[in-house]
């Protein structure tokens, strides 16, 4: 008879049991080790601040890319612990992870930075300049230095409105870069907006063909009449909108031409607006009405929605393609009585400047960030000192508005002139010394890099007399603008 020992069996069966466990937990284990396991990076420059589409390499092979807080998610193994982290703009950083992350892993890339100042051709320090390096971009200060964190070596742009543009190669070295800018000497002709709509080939010809290099378009003129198609509300409901063209297609026109766009927009003088709506105008008490002086109505400028309206008229001209908005009319009325009332009150000379110069803030801070460059015209008589009426009794500061605008063009038209002015009894018959000694005056006066672009008379005068007036401009290296109420050009002043 075969005994069998069954508690034998039981313990080999136990031993054996045990064994596969710790084989099991040991396979498990390490199958554990080599698998995926998720975890997230956060990429921060050397500031603390989140760098945006930073990119994962493993192995050479793209892992994933940061969103705009810096972070991604990624998976983790054994097998695939190197990684190299990069950014446009910052320096690479090669991160091994060792073990198995709990929470979230910190890398931190180093910006590049690109530093220097931008100058004009007299060494002048140039603001507002704007540098882009890349995806990186700075704005020089008001001593035209700047900083550019996260530049991207090679091809710089640096470009200002009303300048032409320039660009340098940065090999992503140290050290400061000093560029130089030049102001774009524009030479241009008054285009009403009739002569837009219906002629705008001629004057796209005469500019191809003779020394002028931009056109000069009517935006909103003296009528209030709007001459582009404007889709502001308030221009709609006073029935101030003609649409005679289509202001995007003459921005093309003028872009295929490679000619400089500029669109002039009267401000406060608008008869349409002023009689629609008399709570913008400026109020006369002895008639009870808008005022009325000089066969002119103007909207008060110490008004919010007057000088609103402008300024989107002018943001909606700079979104449709003009390189420049010339703000004409910008100014308190002349000839005014004492019986004319302003929201802001009494007009006095500290509140006329600084209604005027507040606007021309405002545009500058609307239309720069769209690259347009803001303009103002302004009286000829305001280039010479006056210690009466520094303003000209209108808030025009020559001085005010050179330092504000990228442009300021005074209209020094030898006729308007008072009799014995700069000791000539008829001005008029003096144009070229006339226009010398307003821009003497004027330009003396400046301390900054504003482009003096003046506004010549270019109606009663011969050719010859125009002529006299460019080149007493051109001999100061400036550009100018010749003004004709109806657009009809003395083109015989005008070389070829």
């Amino acid at each position: 008879m075969v005994i069998l020992d069954f508690s034998v069996t039981r313990r080999t069966q136990f031993r054996l049991l045990v064994a596969l466990t710790i084989v099991w937990v040991a396979w498990a284990g390490w199958s554990l080790l080599g698998q995926a396991t998720p975890y997230t990076l956060r990429v921060l420059d050397d500031l603390g601040m989140p760098v945006a589409s930073a990119v994962v390499d493993i192995g050479g092979s793209q892992a994933g890319s940061t969103d705009g807080d810096g972070l991604v998610e990624m998976d983790w193994s054994r097998s695939s612990n190197i990684l190299e982290v990069s950014a446009p703009g910052h320096v690479s950083q090669m991160l091994t992870i060792g073990e198995r992350p709990e929470g979230v892993v910190d890398v931190v890339l180093k910006a590049r930075v690109l530093r220097g100042r931008v100058i004009d051709k007299d060494e002048m320090p140039l603001a507002s300049a704007l540098v882009t390096a890349g995806p990186a971009t700075g704005v020089t200060d008001a001593e035209g230095s700047f900083i550019v964190r996260g530049a991207e070596p090679g091809h710089v742009s640096v470009t200002r409105p009303a300048w032409v543009a320039t660009s340098f190669e940065w090999d992503g070295g140290p050290g400061e870069s000093l560029v130089e800018m030049s102001p774009f000497t524009a030479r241009a002709v008054h285009i009403t907006g009739e002569a837009v709509a219906a002629d705008l080939d001629r004057f796209v010809e005469m500019a191809q063909t003779s020394e002028l290099n931009a056109l000069m378009i009517d935006l909103k003129d003296e009528s209030g009449f709007i001459w582009y198609q404007s889709e502001n509300p308030t221009a709609l409901e006073v029935s101030a909108v003609r649409g005679a063209y289509d202001l995007a297609v003459v921005a093309e026109r003028a872009d295929s031409a490679d000619l400089y766009l500029i669109g002039r927009l009267v401000v406060f003088n608008d008869p349409i607006v002023a009689l629609a709506r008399p709570q913008m105008a400026v109020w006369d008490s002895a008639t009870n009405a808008p005022l009325e002086t000089s066969s002119q109505r103007f909207l008060d400028p110490t008004d919010p929605d007057t000088r609103a309206y402008a300024l989107a008229l002018a943001v909606e001209a700079c979104r449709l393609g003009v390189d420049e908005i010339q703000f004409d009319y910008v100014r308190f009325p002349d000839n005014r009585p004492e019986s004319s009332q302003f929201d802001g009150g009494s007009p006095t000379p500290e509140l006329r400047r600084a209604t005027i110069t507040s606007f021309l803030v405002e545009a500058v801070e609307l239309l720069h960030p769209m690259g347009c460059a803001v303009a103002a015209d302004v009286f000829g008589f305001v280039t010479a000192p006056s210690i009466e009426f520094p303003d000209g009794g209108i808030g025009q500061n020559w001085e005010d508005v050179a330092n504000l605008v990228d442009v300021v063009s005074p209209m020094v038209y030898p006729s308007h002139y008072d009799p014995d002015a700069y000791g000539f009894e008829n001005p008029s018959d003096h144009p070229g010394p006339m226009v010398d000694n307003a821009l003497r005056d004027g330009v003396e006066r400046l301390t900054g890099n504003v482009i003096v672009r003046p506004w010549l008379q270019d109606f009663s005068y011969t050719e010859s007399q125009v002529r006299a007036q460019i080149d007493v401009v051109e001999s100061y290296g400036l550009g100018w603008m010749l003004w004709n109420g109806a657009s009809e050009v003395t083109t015989g002043a005008l070389l070829p």
